[in-house]
């Protein structure tokens, strides 16, 4: 385990408690909480989230108020609608042309929050921020300005994964994008907004950055071209921050935009599911994110069939952010043959510390899933926990003394431990604190 000792006290003693929790419940076979069933626990608070992909958006205002029903009916309380994709909108916009799939529709967006809202369900529109076009279509606003196009080492601007993306580092790309999410916040009554892609393309199959932009800028800072970095080198140590810095300051930037205009608003992002990795890999560094108190919540793209894997992610995740932000797991339905193994990952989750789960996606969740929900840990309905950490661990606190008198001890200690988990989160977020520096990478 790798904790950065230059952080202050009040970050570093949750690492230390929550990664030992952790190691302990998952790697000792035996744990305060061996007796219960997660699986069938009510857990009173949790977010229950589902990525709603615009392809799996009905295009008639009858088929989004059926589909919002169907989830609450699964007591789901969080939606993500897929909302700015492949450089289009899927609602009308003053400013980016809107999605062809949904031209000549009703807008999705409007009508899937009026019915959310009428069955308390919260809506965090699901925005792509630096990835925009794939194979098939550049998307556009990269066919208005091919000039804001990131590269990779080779000078190519579709990746291996048959994606294009905008260039980090490039200004008129950052407003652009940023006018776009302050529309969406000012247009809607969203309760959050959700950042995918909010990185650079993989390394892993070729280094990306390589724009005139970026190329410059670097240049102009550190006084040498990237293309002339060795990859053993201090120099390519700077390049890799110089990279994570662009993603940083965009973070950054849209959650103070976002609060400013809807300051309850919950700031929210899909990231790498191992944070080494992600910030190697991804120039995705959101441990600092959260350290920032920029993101309010984080769902890992926890997406696999080894049950034992995904817990030892919630394990490092958990380690990697302490109580600056919420843990919600992404679930990868589409990997899952059959419905018990989702059951299973959610029982998972809880078992290992997260707040709650986001479900990968709608096109992946059809009756057997929600059946499988609803008849298992999705029985009752929960509290979201982030309009009042407060009083949500307050509820739980209460949740856990009537189980300690009911002799519950086991189901006393996970309440507890919950409620204990909320009010460090609630207590950080409230406590002013200096800005964090991004630390030196972890080793994995």
């Amino acid at each position: 385990m790798h904790i950065d000792e230059s952080r202050p006290d009040w970050y570093i003693q949750p690492m230390r408690i929550t990664f030992c929790l952790a190691v302990l419940l998952l790697f000792f076979g035996r744990c305060v909480w061996a007796e219960l069933d997660y699986a069938c626990i009510d857990p009173v608070v949790e977010v229950r989230g589902i990525w709603i992909d615009a392809g799996a958006i009905p295009r008639t205002a009858q088929g989004i108020r059926q589909m919002v029903r169907s989830y609450a009916d699964a007591n789901i309380n969080l939606l993500l609608p897929e909302t700015i994709c492949r450089g289009y909108a899927v609602y009308p916009s003053a400013i980016l042309a809107r999605d062809p799939r949904f031209v000549g529709t009703v807008d999705p967006l409007s009508v899937m929050i009026d019915e959310a809202h009428k069955l308390n369900i919260e809506v965090h529109p699901w925005v792509w921020v630096f990835r925009a076009g794939y194979t098939k279509d550049k998307g556009s606003i990269l066919g208005a300005h091919p000039d804001w196009t990131e590269l990779d080492v080779n000078g190519k601007d579709l990746s291996p994964n048959g994606g294009y993306w905008l260039s980090p580092s490039n200004p008129a790309a950052r407003d652009f994008l940023a006018s776009v999410y302050a529309e969406l916040a000012r247009k809607y009554d969203i309760d959050g907004i959700h950042l995918d892609y909010i990185r650079y393309e993989t390394e892993e199959k070729s280094p990306y950055g390589f724009s005139e932009s970026s190329t410059s800028l670097f240049e102009k800072q550190y006084g040498t071209s990237p293309t002339e970095v060795h990859p053993d080198s201090l120099d390519h140590l700077f390049w890799d921050k110089f990279r994570q810095r662009q993603v940083n300051t965009f973070v950054q930037r849209i959650a103070l935009q976002t609060r400013s205009i809807k300051p309850r608003a919950v700031v929210s992002a899909a990231v790498g599911a191992y944070p080494p990795d992600a910030r190697t890999q991804l120039l995705q560094n959101w441990p600092n994110w959260a350290a920032n108190k920029w993101i309010d919540l984080v769902t890992p793209m926890a997406y696999s069939t080894d049950d034992a894997h995904f817990g030892r992610l919630i394990v490092r995740q958990r380690d990697a952010i302490g109580c600056s932000a919420l843990l919600a797991e992404g679930v990868g339905l589409f990997l899952h043959k059959d419905p018990a193994q989702t059951v299973a990952q959610i029982a998972m989750s809880r078992q290992m510390g997260a707040i709650g789960q986001v479900l990968f996606s709608a096109s992946y969740c059809g009756q057997a899933q929600l059946a499988a929900l609803r008849a298992g840990p999705y029985s009752r309905p929960a509290m979201l926990p982030f309009g009042d950490p407060c009083a949500a661990a307050q509820r739980l606190a209460s949740q856990a003394e009537r189980c300690r008198i009911a002799g519950q001890t086991d189901l006393a200690d996970y309440y507890a431990t919950t409620a204990n988990d909320l009010a460090c989160y609630d207590a950080y977020r409230k406590q002013v604190t200096p800005y964090v520096p991004p630390a030196l990478p972890d080793q994995p």
